[in-house]
C-alpha cells in the first residue's frame, strides 16, 4: 500500500522575526528537498511578532512560492508535541491539496456560495477553518452564520489571541478584524472532533422549565434539588434555604474546577461523549425559589447534565477523541497526512497539570504526524463558539494499491 506524503511543517522560537522566519523558511527548504511542499499555508505566531505579520508572509510567499495562506496571532503556538508559550514563535504547515478544492476567504474575498461545485464536481463549500476577532460583537451569531454557509454545517478554528492588540489573522494578506479562514470542498478528506474534558455527575435530564439563564424545573422537580441530588450533597443540606448552609454543603474537592452543565438539543446523540453538548458554568443559585442560574440560555425541552472538569476527565475525553479518530480513518482505508489543533489557552497547564502535556496525549495517541494550531480565546466547532475545549481535526488520503 503507498499513500501520498505527511505535510511539511516547520517551526522555531527566536526573539527575531527575520532570523525565526529564515529558519522556518530553511527547514521548508529541506522539505522540498525531499519532494514535499505543498499550495496552502497556515501560518502560526505569538504575539511578539503580531507587529512583523506582513514582512513574515511576503518572507514566507517568496520563499515557498505559496501563494494561498491563512492563520493568526495566538496566546500560544501547538506543533506535533510542543506548545511554545510566552515565547516569541512562529510555526508553518504546508498542505498539499488539489487546487481547485479549497478557497481562502476573508471580508474582501468571500468564500465560495453553497451550490458552487470544484471542477472535480465536489461541493466546494463544504467545511471551512475559522479565524475570528476577539472584540467582534455577536461573535455567536457570526460563527453560526458561517457554518450555515457550508453544506457540512461543520466550522473548526478558534480566536485570534495574545497578550496585547493588535490580534492579526492571515488570509493571503494580513487582516485585524472580521472572520477568515479556507473553506475546503468534499474532496478534501477531514475528520474532526471536539473534547470539553468533562465527566458527568448525574444522569441525564430534560429542562422542564426555564426562562433566559434560569432553570426553574427539571425532570418535574424544582431544578436546585435536582443539582443538589446529583451532587451527591446530604438529604438534610438539600432540604435547607439557607444559600451559605448549601454552599458548605457543596463537595469543594470535586468542584475545584468549577460546575457546569452540558445542555443539547433533544435530537442530538445521547451519551456522555460531551461532543454534542454545549458546557456552560453554573454562576449562582437562589435557595428560596430553586432556581439555578447559568452562564447561558436554558432552552425548555432540551438534555441536560450537571458535570465538572478535572484532569482525569480531561485526559480521558482527548483521548476518546484520538481513538474515535484513528477507528474512523482505519475503517475508511485512510493515512492521516496533517493535524489541526485548537485548544483554550486556559486549558493547558491548568487543566492538563503540564505545559506539554495536552499536546504530547494527541503525540502518544496519533504519532508523530506534523500538527500545527494555536490556543485562543475560544474555540469553534460546529456551527458555535466553545470555551474551555479542544478542536482536533485530521487531514487524510485515501490508501491505494
Amino acid at each position: 500500500m503507498i499513500s501520498s506524503k505527511p505535510f511539511a511543517l516547520a517551526h522555531v522560537t527566536h526573539p527575531d522575526w527575520n532570523m525565526a522566519t529564515e529558519l522556518v523558511c530553511a527547514q521548508l527548504e529541506g522539505f522540498s528537498r525531499q519532494g514535499i511542499s505543498g499550495n496552502l499555508g497556515l501560518l502560526y505566531f505569538s504575539q511578539p511578532f503580531a507587529a512583523f505579520a506582513q514582512e513574515i508572509l511576503e518572507r514566507l510567499k517568496q520563499r515557498t512560492g505559496v501563494s494561498e495562506w491563512a492563520g493568526s496571532c495566538a496566546h500560544s503556538v501547538a506543533v506535533t508535541g510542543v506548545e511554545y508559550q510566552s515565547e516569541p514563535a512562529l510555526a508553518v504547515m504546508l498542505l498539499d491539496l488539489p487546487n481547485d478544492e479549497f478557497s481562502v476567504f476573508s471580508g474582501v474575498k468571500r468564500a465560495p456560495k453553497l451550490d458552487a461545485k470544484t471542477t472535480g464536481n465536489h461541493l466546494a463549500a463544504f467545511t471551512a477553518l475559522v479565524h475570528a476577532h476577539p472584540y467582534l460583537p455577536d461573535l455567536n451569531e457570526l460563527v453560526s452564520d458561517m457554518a450555515g454557509k457550508t453544506e457540512s454545517a461543520y466550522l473548526f478554528g478558534g480566536v485570534s489571541g495574545g497578550s496585547a492588540e493588535p490580534f492579526v489573522q492571515i488570509a493571503n494578506q494580513v487582516f485585524d478584524n472580521g472572520l477568515s479562514g479556507v473553506m475546503f470542498s468534499n474532496g478534501v478528506r477531514m475528520h474532526s472532533r471536539l473534547t470539553q474534558g468533562c465527566s458527568p455527575l448525574g444522569n441525564e435530564h430534560i429542562i422542564s422549565d426555564a426562562s433566559e439563564q434560569y432553570l426553574r424545573i427539571i425532570d418535574g422537580r424544582p431544578a436546585l434539588d435536582v443539582m443538589l441530588e446529583d451532587l451527591g450533597v446530604a438529604e438534610n443540606v438539600r432540604d435547607s434555604r439557607d444559600g451559605q448552609t448549601i454552599l458548605r454543603g457543596l463537595p469543594g474537592q470535586r468542584l475545584r474546577q468549577g460546575l457546569m452543565v452540558g445542555m443539547a438539543r433533544p435530537n442530538t446523540n445521547r451519551g456522555f461523549g460531551f461532543g454534542d453538548l454545549a458546557v456552560r458554568h453554573v454562576v449562582g443559585i437562589d435557595p428560596q425559589n430553586r432556581v439555578v442560574a447559568l452562564a447561558d440560555k436554558a432552552v425548555i425541552g432540551d438534555r441536560l447534565v450537571f458535570c465538572t472538569r478535572d484532569e482525569a476527565a480531561a485526559r480521558k475525553d482527548l483521548v476518546r477523541i484520538c481513538a474515535e479518530l484513528k477507528d474512523e480513518i482505519d475503517s475508511l482505508g485512510e493515512k492521516i497526512r496533517g493535524a489541526h489543533w485548537v485548544s483554550c489557552v486556559a486549558r493547558s497547564g491548568l487543566l492538563f497539570g503540564g505545559q506539554q502535556t495536552e499536546l504530547s496525549i494527541i503525540q502518544e495517541q496519533l504519532g508523530d504526524v506534523p500538527l500545527v494550531g494555536f490556543y485562543a480565546n475560544g474555540e469553534i466547532a460546529r456551527d458555535r463558539l466553545f470555551g474551555y475545549t479542544g478542536v482536533l481535526t485530521l487531514f487524510t488520503e485515501k490508501l491505494v494499491d
